[in-house]
């Protein structure tokens, strides 16, 4: 049987999980989100790599 307050004392307790549930989730976001600029910044890097070299190659 639960009373008043021990309702009260789940309820907090089933917040801060969800808190710290809605944390995790936005940090785990915002690390792929890096991953994902960092991998098309290296990709744009190559690309503009291969550019030069065939630049280079085509003036000679």
């Amino acid at each position: 049987m639960f009373t008043t307050g021990s309702y009260e004392l789940e309820k907090d307790v089933v917040k801060k999980e969800m808190k710290n549930y809605r944390k995790a989730d936005t940090e785990s976001r915002i690390a792929i989100k890096k991953d994902t600029i960092q991998s098309s910044d290296k990709s744009i890097q190559l690309y503009e790599g291969e550019q030069k070299v065939h630049r280079k190659s085509s003036k000679n």
